[in-house]
């Protein structure tokens, strides 16, 4: 049989420690012995606020049982619910027992009469009552500071993680045509450059950093006898070859994620041209999106002066050449002055790439034979 509350066990619970022990004998005579199971509420958000509990053995969560935010977590000889003593509103939040518990319920009208009875002391639980509030705001300011932190490192770890898989999957279709994959790396640490020295916000410049690496993305959908032809393409050949752009975009395309929304955009127009020649959609000037454009000569600077199993890589003053010479042509204006003004870090960042292994990852471009630009330009065809 649970034995009945005493004026000593209340006198231990700090709440009511300032009262007299006729007072304290009182309250034990009017106290309620409650039990419940694991997971029972002792009351519920939005219930009547008619009393208080004091736990006598077990443990109590209270909790805003619709974020399921935790504001304390109460073992033997603590109060709760004690804003039920001045105001008889709703709860405004639930608690319910973790563990096997027993609560001594106290009803508010029992508390009031004890209380009138001396309100020196009453001043005093209501000093208590102040400092239990304070401390349970305290707590979950504290809780609340954690969890932020812990979502803020999950969300990074996401990022990270999502940024890994884009630059596998560019490396995926950049080893098929280039065995060492440092197109993709350079090429993408060379649009961060172009874009900062154009303007772009830091923000931006590092998105582009990390979306440029999926631009050929598509050529995992190319035949290899087409992509590794060591000669010049026919017409049915280049469009194939031509098809890397949209199914790019096709696998790309649909996420919510910034960086890959992006990629989609750059993976799609990266072979557009400023005169409209371009492919797939014939887009012209300011028509074609900016970081494209960006792409775009970054892309045909590095596939230059690299080499391919068809063809020899160009110097890069000569690739330099060619990109100013088809300023306003195939390339943004601007954008090309802009490349040719920061050339000398572009020419260390190829030739030294160790130097600047911040960055990230990119994709692939050919020929010298066939067109200055390669198999995926659209001067590669007969």
């Amino acid at each position: 049989m649970t034995n009945a509350p005493t004026a000593e066990e209340l006198g231990f619970v700090e709440l009511f420690s300032a009262l007299p022990r006729e007072s304290l004998e009182e309250l034990a005579r009017a106290a309620e012995v409650r039990s419940y199971g694991p997971a029972q509420f002792v009351f519920k958000e939005g219930d009547d606020g008619e009393s208080l509990h004091v736990v006598r053995s077990g443990l109590i969560r209270i909790v805003r049982t619709e974020s399921n935010t935790t504001l304390q977590t109460l073992g033997p000889g603590k109060a709760f619910g004690e804003l039920a003593v001045l105001d008889p509103a709703p709860r405004s939040a639930s608690a319910v027992a973790i563990d096997p518990s027993e609560t001594l319920e106290l009803h508010r009208a029992e508390l009031e009469r004890v209380l009138d009875k001396d309100p020196q002391t009453t001043r005093k639980i209501l000093g208590t009552m102040a400092r239990s509030l304070t401390m349970a705001r305290e707590h979950v300011v504290h809780d609340n500071k954690i969890l932020d932190q812990k979502v803020q490192e999950r969300t990074a770890e996401l990022r990270e993680t999502q940024l890994e898989v884009i630059r596998r999957l560019g490396l995926a279709a950049e080893f098929r045509d280039d065995d060492t994959g440092l197109h993709i790396t350079r090429m993408s640490r060379f649009c961060a450059k172009l874009a900062e020295a154009a303007g772009l916000s830091e923000a931006d410049c590092k998105l582009l950093l990390e979306a440029a690496p999926m631009h050929d993305i598509g050529k995992i959908g190319i035949p290899d006898r087409i992509l590794l032809k060591p000669g010049k393409l026919e017409d049915e050949e280049f469009d194939i070859m031509k098809t890397h752009t949209t199914i790019g975009s096709e696998l790309l395309s649909g996420s919510s994620s910034r960086v890959m929304q992006m990629a989609q955009i750059i993976a799609l127009n990266h072979h557009e041209k400023w005169n409209g020649r371009g492919y797939p959609r014939g887009l012209a000037g300011e028509d074609i999106p900016y970081v494209a454009r960006i792409c775009s000569i970054c892309d045909v600077f590095d596939a230059l002066c690299s080499e391919r199993p068809y063809k020899k890589p160009w110097d890069p003053p000569d690739a330099l050449r060619l990109i100013e010479e088809q300023a306003g042509n195939d390339f943004d204006p601007h954008l090309a002055r802009v490349f040719i003004e920061i050339s000398d870090m572009i020419v260390r960042m190829f030739q030294h790439p160790e130097e600047f292994a911040e960055a990230s990852t990119g994709a692939s471009q050919e020929a010298r034979e066939l067109s200055p630009y390669g198999h995926d330009s659209s001067e590669g065809a007969p």
